[in-house]
This record gives structure tokens, C-alpha cells and sequence, in this order.
């Protein structure tokens, strides 16, 4: 139990190491994401100023013109040294800013823009820590007020989901990250408030409201996600109707997706789920008939694309088959060993996630005349998929699903790989472009300043951390299952979930 602490420590390493990984710059849109942090706070003199005659924002050049690298899988990182030339932080006047253009609710800039600053690199560091640093703080928070029995939900549902993209997207600016924490927790934390009593509940709503919070104001489709996964924790939390004291409780939920209704209308990507259209959005010549069949047949490359067979960054950092055919392995497992119990309520509520899953996308690429490929990207279903393999895993009576030693340590062992390939790749993307060979850099290819450490330190800090904390947790799911009565145990297995 005592190592078990060591946990959240060894996890914000592993994060880390993900956070420093990726050049400025480097993950989706982060160019509009920095320059909507940078004016976060409204004007700031020599980081966010209003330009002449109303036509943007004046923010720092290195805030918006760092991706010199970007979609092109041969250049390193080095060119910013080129691009950004001798004044990086010279203010340029630009649009693509969301106190401008509007695209997602101000709630997530606000929050990241006390860490902005004249030195660009080092706050993109800072933002990326602290992103980190929330995830394993709440995370951690949430494992030990949940009762132990709803565990295991949340740490299977994120470790056999997270890897690649869920790693890669906590430990950057993008508000995909917040949307990523959402959905392993939101409901969660709102299915623990329904169960339990005294400080815990009072503990799990905090949490529940924060996630919740932080979701709908990082992403408009969080909030829609936020909503799908309290009314599924109501929902499975409900036994014999509820009882008055249960139906007292519902208020907080409810509320809560009142607040998510709210924070979804702030952003102007509402538009899409109106209209179909986004910014930057891009036609084709199918339609009709043939547009949805082709994207039908094609909705698992974005519903499943996180797990690695969608390219990291910019779409420019080519993950190895080896990686998503690991992850995809895991989480198969994880459905399927799920199934072994079942219920009427828990069978509609996986039903349910099924068809949002498939639906959303198909939905958004009709409207927009879009195939799959264009506008909806895997990052976007993240939060709903990992949601869906907590639904699976929900147990039903008192059964302990059945999953061996050996099977839990096989699982150790392939998202601990998949993470290290993932983690190799990245860096090596950026320090060498399309060099042959192994080596993680060659002289002058890291792109940061001496406080940071050597890609290969990097490296080998992230992959052990990594490996590190979920053996903790795996020897702790272990040491809780032979702690079980044997009237209760199904097997001699690890509990993936009770009631």
C-alpha cells in the first residue's frame, strides 16, 4: 500500500516526459491554442495587445509561428531557429485567436493564462506540467475517495485507452487534454456521489462538478459527452427505482448538464453540430447514399484511431503498427471480458455509447459533405470511448470478473511497450526528422535549453515511470482481489470490477 503512493509521482514523470517530447508548437492547432492563451486575460502589455483598427490581437511570433515543422514528417524541430529568427517575441498581429474568432469557450485560456510570459518555451513547459499535474492530481483524488469496488473502472478504463494519443494530449496545450480527463472521471465521480455517503460524497461531487466543469469549458463536444456519461451513471446507479434520498441526489447531475448545456452554447463550434460546417472544413464529391456508406465503412479509422493508427501531432508523426496492434489487442480484452456480466440497464447503456460513437462522426461528415479523414479526427471521440470501456467493465450483482495473473501482467507489459515505441517515435520525429538510424538526437537537434534533460534521459525517465506506476497498480488490483471471500470470487483472477 505504501508504494501505492508513489503512484501519482511516478505518473507525472511519465507525463512529463511526454510534455517536453514535443517542440512548441507541436500538437494540433497549437498555434491557435497559445495565442488564445496568451490573451486569456485580456491585454497584456508584451503578450496580448489589441491591434490597430480592431483587425486581431498582437501576441508574441513565437506563440503562432513555431510549427515550421508541421506536416512535414522529414524537417526537425531545429527549423524554428530559422523560422522564428533573431525576436521571437516580437508581437505580430493575427486572428487565429479565440478572442476573435471564438471557436471554444474562454473558460480553458482564462485557467492556462497566468503562465504565459515573454519567454515562450518555458511557458509552454510550465502549461504543460500543470495539465499534467491536474490530471494525476484528480485522478488520484478520485481512486482514493471511490469506493474500492469502482476502482478498477477507472484505472482499466484509461490504461487500455490512453496510450498513445491520451498521453500525448494531457501533456500538451491542447484542450483535448481537459476533454481526455473528463471522460475517464465525470461520471465516475458522479456515480460515486450516488453510492456513497458522508465526506467521500461530499468529495466525489467536488470532483464531479470540476471534471464536468473542466470538460464542457475545454471542448463543445465534451459537454455533450459530460451529459451521455452522467445520465449513464444515473442510470446504472439506480436500483428499485431509487429511493428519495437518490432522487434528491439526481439535482446535482442534473444541474451539472444544465451548466454543460451553457458552456456548450460559448463556443462558436456549436455551428458544426447546427450546421455541419466548420472552420476549415473541406467538401467532396461524394454525397448522399454513397458519402455515408463510405464514411460508415470507415467510421472505425476515428473511433479507434487514438490507440495509434492515427499519426501523433500535426499527422506527422507516424506511429509503428506494432504500437496500435497492442493497444487494440488490450482493449479488445477489456470489452470482452466486461461482457462476461450483463444486465438489462448495463446492455442499453453500452448500446447507447455504441451508437454515439458511430452516429457523431457520421452525423458532422454528412452535414458537412466531409469524408473520414476531414474535420472529425479520433481525438474528438477519445473522452467517449474511454467512458465506453468503463461501461463495459460496469459489474453486475456481486460477480468478480475472472482475468489470471498472468493476463493482468501480459497487459502491463503491452501498454508499457506501446508507450515506450510511442514515446521513442515522438521524440525522434522531431530531433532528426526522417534521419535513418536509432539514435533518439544528433548534435544541436534538441530543440530546448539546458534546464531540460537529454532526449535520451527523457526517455528512459518516461518509459520507466510509465512502466512503474501501472505495475503499482496492477500488484494493488492483485493484493485486493486475494483480500476477496472466496464466496464471492469468480476464479482465482484479478477483480475487474464489484458491486
Amino acid at each position: 500500500m505504501r508504494l501505492l503512493l508513489l503512484v501519482p509521482l511516478l505518473l507525472l514523470v511519465a507525463l512529463s516526459a511526454w510534455a517536453v517530447a514535443t517542440p512548441v508548437g507541436g500538437s494540433p492547432d497549437e498555434n491557435y491554442h497559445l495565442a488564445s492563451i496568451w490573451c486569456g486575460a485580456g491585454e497584456r502589455p508584451g503578450l496580448c495587445e489589441s491591434a490597430s483598427g480592431g483587425a486581431g490581437e498582437r501576441v508574441p511570433w513565437a506563440t503562432i509561428a513555431s510549427q515550421c515543422y508541421a506536416f512535414h514528417p522529414e524537417v526537425a524541430a531545429t527549423c524554428q531557429v530559422k523560422a522564428l529568427g533573431a525576436d521571437p517575441n516580437r508581437l505580430v498581429t493575427t486572428q487565429h485567436v479565440n478572442s476573435v474568432a471564438h471557436y471554444y469557450s474562454p473558460l480553458y485560456y482564462a485557467v492556462l493564462s497566468p503562465f504565459a510570459s515573454a519567454d515562450v518555451g518555458a511557458s509552454v513547459i510550465a502549461i504543460r506540467i500543470v495539465n499534467s499535474l491536474l490530471f494525476v492530481v484528480i485522478v488520484s483524488v478520485l481512486f482514493w475517495v471511490l469506493p474500492a469496488r469502482r476502482r478498477p473502472l477507472l484505472v482499466v478504463s484509461l490504461a487500455v485507452t490512453v496510450v498513445p494519443w491520451g498521453v500525448f494530449l494531457i501533456a500538451s496545450v491542447n484542450p483535448s487534454g481537459w476533454a481526455v480527463l473528463a471522460g475517464g472521471t465525470v461520471w465516475l465521480a458522479v456515480l460515486g456521489f450516488l453510492e456513497s455517503a458522508g465526506w467521500r460524497r461530499v468529495v466525489l461531487g467536488v470532483l464531479a462538478v470540476v471534471t464536468a466543469v473542466m470538460g464542457a469549458g475545454a471542448r463543445s463536444d465534451m459537454a455533450v459527452y459530460a451529459v451521455i456519461g452522467m445520465v449513464a451513471a444515473v442510470f446504472l446507479a439506480m436500483r428499485g427505482g431509487g429511493g428519495r434520498r437518490f432522487w434528491v441526489s439526481v439535482i446535482l447531475p442534473v444541474v451539472l448538464s444544465l451548466v454543460c448545456f451553457v458552456l456548450f452554447l460559448t463556443a462558436q463550434q456549436v455551428g458544426v453540430w447546427q450546421n455541419g460546417v466548420a472552420p476549415g472544413s473541406g467538401g467532396t464529391a461524394r454525397h448522399g447514399w454513397s458519402l455515408l456508406l463510405h464514411n460508415l465503412l470507415n467510421v472505425p479509422t476515428l473511433v479507434f484511431g487514438s490507440l495509434g493508427s492515427w499519426p501523433l501531432g500535426w499527422n506527422d508523426v507516424t506511429i509503428p503498427p506494432v504500437v496500435w496492434v497492442g493497444t487494440l489487442f488490450v482493449f479488445a480484452a477489456a470489452v470482452f471480458t466486461g461482457l462476461a456480466t450483463m444486465s438489462w440497464r448495463k446492455a442499453l447503456v453500452v448500446g447507447a455509447t455504441v451508437i454515439a460513437l458511430v452516429s457523431l462522426p457520421l452525423y458532422l461528415l454528412q452535414r458537412s459533405l466531409t469524408e473520414v479523414g476531414g474535420l472529425v479526427h479520433p481525438r474528438y471521440l477519445l473522452p467517449l470511448l474511454i467512458m465506453f470501456v468503463g461501461f463495459v467493465l460496469f459489474p453486475i450483482g456481486t460477480r468478480w470478473v475472472r482475468v489470471t495473473p498472468l493476463q493482468a501482467w501480459l497487459v502491463v507489459a503491452v501498454l508499457s511497450a506501446a508507450n515506450a515505441v510511442s514515446l521513442y517515435s515522438n521524440i525522434r520525429r522531431y530531433t532528426l526528422g526522417g534521419a535513418p538510424g536509432v539514435s533518439l538526437s544528433g548534435p544541436g537537434s534538441w530543440w530546448w535549453g539546458s534546464g531540460v534533460p537529454q532526449p535520451s534521459i527523457v526517455f528512459a525517465g518516461g518509459i520507466i515511470a510509465f512502466t512503474a506506476a501501472l505495475a503499482l497498480l496492477t500488484h494493488h488490483l492483485l493484493t485486493t482481489q486475494r483480500a476477496v471471500p472466496d464466496s464471492v470470487r469468480r476464479g482465482s483472477g484479478v477483480p475487474v470490477a464489484s458491486v
